[in-house]
This record gives C-alpha cells, structure tokens and sequence, in this order.
C-alpha cells in the first residue's frame, strides 16, 4: 500500500504517530495491548498473560494511561483497563493482525 493523501497531512500526523509508537515500543506493553484490543482486561489477568510481575504490568499500565491510550474502571477490587486511543488502537490492530495473522482469521 502506498500513501497517496497531500504530503502535509502525512507531515503533520507522523509526528502524532512516532510519538505513539515510542510509548508502543515495548514487547509487553505490545502484548498487553494486543489482548485490550479484544476487549477490556483485568490487571490479573495481564500479568497472567505477561509473566511480569504486578508491579511491573502497573507501571506499564500506569505509562500507558499516562499517555492517554488506556483507561481504567474500578469495579470493586479488580481493575479493568481498555484502550481509548483511537489512533493506537487502529495500530494495535494492525499488529495484532500481522504478528497473528491465523487468529484474525478465525
């Protein structure tokens, strides 16, 4: 695919997505973002998934939030998060589909 849009655009939006892409630039912020993309997550269940530790999936998560590309909703004494960045969730898709291509298919 090549970008036939006017060049100022392309100019102006890849500053918004390099800067995105830094915060993406991590293999388990990566995955944990790969798993939101389906839906919302708990905290439990990202270090599950990720191995790390919960303080580590906290601060990744806390990054994240930072950079305004997740949320979170208490509820209780578990914490769901989601992905509200519209521009990193189109990105997370595109990923996801090209890292697992087998499972977009099904």
């Amino acid at each position: 695919m090549t970008y036939a849009g006017p060049l100022d655009l392309l100019q102006h939006n890849a500053s918004d997505v390099a800067t995105r892409l830094r915060i993406l630039a991590n293999r388990d912020r990566l995955i944990m973002l790969c798993r939101m993309s389906a839906g919302e997550v708990s905290v439990n269940e990202l270090v599950e998934l990720t191995g790390l530790a919960q303080p580590t999936v906290s601060q990744h998560l806390a990054l994240l939030r930072e950079a305004g590309a997740v949320e979170v909703r208490p509820s209780a004494q578990t914490r769901y998060y989601h992905i509200v960045d519209d521009m990193v969730a189109a990105i997370i898709d595109a990923l996801c589909s090209v890292c697992a291509p087998d499972e977009q298919a099904a």
